[in-house]
């Protein structure tokens, strides 16, 4: 966007000078601009002479901010006094009501815990080993015998999912390739290694949902849902008929005989119209047969080419069929599965799986929501870094005998249990009802060796710093600023959403701006914007902008305002976007700086080392100043024309149901 730098600057020194000389105490409601220098699409430039906070309370945040930042002893407490903190467990739970004492002793006003929604289970993980181990003979007689450990394993499992009854050893043992392969003596009591698939993975998140189906599978297997040994599937077909120009779904259910040739089956059409096929002929690459409808007959000419079925019915209808259910792939899946239920009558202590990687990805099972303790599945799936299953394999394959120990002790609570939101306030002096939101989520993750440090311990620490920044400089802002630790941001936003949608068409038309820090130890860099929100959010950042430096970096860890174009775009991966969802502009902050965020993300290695410092104390003071600046603006931020569009629509249908 084109700007005016020469005017801009020398409106921004005059008003600096008059701000120094007037050293307000509340918001500077009458001055001209807060100061500081802006930076906009990578560009340092005069800030937009927009009035903001008061200059001395601004000034007063950054010297307690560089001199005297909490931060880290907030984000240590976290770490390593609750550590990873499942929604709904007794971590997370505890973790929200020491941030709500945090809040009180600052002397923050309205700090609840608000309750969201209820679980089913309730699940902690407590201590949780797994080892290669090897028998070691005791001195004193022949039947003591003991296991030394030969290798520490690095591993998870998914959440709300069963664990081990105290330590349990078994032999390692390869998942049978067919089921003439069946052991049943040698599956009993062991750890069944799950053959890796290394290639053509889309990253280590994939595992967690080959974890989810399997768990899936063998539920189904054991509880009679699924029997792999009944009569198959169908091979099945699916595509569209163009019946007088519309196009109506058609589904093909062939029969073959022992060579692979299509002899008969059926064909559907728009429900009513199913029945056999007669008179089929398929010759090389051409299918021919009849249809008998109500009406007529149809005679069907179908090219074949590979998965595709493509012709007419009557030399005039267009059809169009691909195999949704190949007939090779169902085989081998059936004879996949069918192996796997002689595995499971068997009795395995559980299964052991690859990561793609050294990281071991922690996420849930598909029904972790609703289900009780008496629906948990009771197979136990292990997946192990990548170079521990390498040495498993590479035992197993020269003949050696491995026996693997694993202590998972998981606590599944029967529930309603409630989970809950942490909120407190600082409350505008002037307009109270207008709100800006700061706020984080507070869970994480519980993989074996997290501490939920960088998803979401840093962003949850600069929140409450940033509530202790402005508390403790005495700001008194116009608007209320209110400070939110979500739950279940890392289930699906569940917390934001609950709150989002809980909110009536006035209360979301009062909230200027939802801020979300989600991405890890890095510091708060930027902002994309919307055209109409970009002076707003240059000024409200500009007194962040050449005060924290880095020697590490070699630069100034400085806030850039950059354009999405006439609408806010933002991904969806935060509690953000629950806001957005509903009209009101949510903003997850552009992460800039070092950390290598996907080392920890969702994994082990997601633990205090990996913390920066310096990069949270500049993000705790930047949301600070951020939410006091926009808490003291003459009008709340500018709305693009689809977050109005959205929040006048979503007035509209709450008005309906009402």
């Amino acid at each position: 966007m084109p700007r005016s730098a020469p005017c801009r600057l020398t409106a921004s020194i005059a008003a600096g000078f008059l701000l120094d000389a007037l050293l307000l105490t509340g918001c500077a409601a009458t001055a001209p601009t807060p100061g500081g220098i802006s930076v906009i699409e990578g560009q340092e430039t005069a800030t937009p002479a927009i009035p903001m906070g008061d200059r001395a309370t601004i000034r007063r945040v950054l010297d307690i901010a560089r001199h005297d930042s909490r931060v880290m002893d907030d984000l240590t407490y976290i770490c390593t006094t609750f550590g990873p903190r499942l929604t709904g467990s007794t971590a997370a739970e505890d973790a929200g009501r020491w941030a709500l004492d945090q809040f009180e002793s600052w002397g923050l006003s309205n700090a609840h815990m608000q309750p969201w929604g209820e679980l089913g289970v309730r699940f902690d993980r407590l201590e949780s080993t797994g080892e290669i181990v090897s028998k070691k003979r005791g001195r004193g007689s022949d039947d003591e015998d003991e296991w030394e450990t030969d290798r520490e394993l690095e591993f998870t499992t998914l959440a709300w999912t069963r664990g081990t009854d105290g330590p349990v050893v078994g032999r390692v043992v390869r998942m049978p390739e067919s089921i003439d392969a069946v052991d049943p003596e040698a599956l009993s009591g062991a750890w069944v290694l799950v053959p890796a698939a290394y290639g053509g993975r889309r990253g280590v998140r994939s595992i967690g949902f080959e974890m989810r189906e399997r768990l899936d599978l063998r539920h189904s297997i054991r509880t009679g849902a699924y029997d792999p040994f009944a009569d198959p599937e169908p091979e099945e077909w699916n595509g569209t008929i163009n019946y007088g120009g519309e196009e109506l779904p058609l589904k093909f259910l062939p029969q073959r005989d022992d060579a692979g040739v299509i002899t008969g089956g059926r064909l559907t059409i728009s429900g009513p119209y199913d029945g056999p096929i007669e008179n089929v002929a398929q010759e090389d690459k051409t299918l021919t047969f009849d249809w008998p409808t109500p009406h007529m007959t149809s005679k069907i000419e179908l090219a074949i080419d590979d998965k595709k079925l493509t012709g007419k019915a009557d030399g005039e209808y267009a059809i169009s069929l691909e195999e949704t259910v190949p007939q090779d792939q169902h085989a081998m899946t059936r004879a996949s599965d069918q192996i796997l239920a002689r595995v499971l009558e068997a009795e395995p202590a559980g299964f052991l799986s690859a990561s793609l990687d050294e990281r071991v990805w922690t996420t849930r099972p598909n029904n972790w929501r609703d289900i009780t303790v008496a629906d948990v599945p009771r197979d136990i799936e292990i997946n192990v870094r990548r170079s521990d299953y390498d040495a498993i394999n590479s035992r197993l394959a020269d003949g050696q005998e491995v026996d693997a120990r694993f202590n998972l002790h998981h606590v599944l609570t029967e529930g309603p249990i409630a989970v809950y939101n942490t909120i407190a306030e600082i409350r505008g002096v002037t307009k109270p009802d207008e709100v800006v939101i700061v706020s984080a989520h507070l869970d994480s993750w519980n993989g074996p060796g997290s501490q939920g440090t960088t998803d979401n311990g840093t962003g949850s620490s600069v929140v409450l710093e940033a509530a202790r920044l402005l508390a403790e400089s005495g700001a008194r802002p116009d608007r209320t600023i209110r400070f939110i630790l979500w739950t279940g941001e890392e289930q699906g936003l569940c917390g934001s959403q609950a709150y989002a949608e809980s909110l009536s068409p006035e209360e979301r038309s009062k909230i200027s701006v939802a801020f979300v820090d989600d991405g890890g130890t890095n510091y708060e860099g930027g902002l994309g914007a919307a055209d109409c929100m970009i002076d707003q959010l240059a000024a409200a950042t500009a007194p962040v902008n050449n005060v924290f430096y880095s020697e590490t970096d070699g630069k100034y860890l400085n806030v850039n305002i950059h354009s999405t174009g006439p609408t806010l775009k933002q991904h969806g991966g935060s509690d953000h976007a629950s806001f957005n969802k509903v009209g009101v502009p949510g903003f997850f902050w552009d992460e800039i700086g070092r950390a290598d965020y996907g080392r920890g993300w969702h994994t082990q290695f997601d633990r205090l080392d990996l913390a920066i410092p310096e990069y949270l104390v500049q993000s705790s003071a930047c949301m600070a100043i951020t939410a006091y600046d926009l808490a003291c603006a003459p009008g709340l931020l500018a709305r693009d024309a689809e977050e109005q569009a959205q929040l006048e629509s979503v007035s509209e249908q709450q008005a309906i149901s009402r």
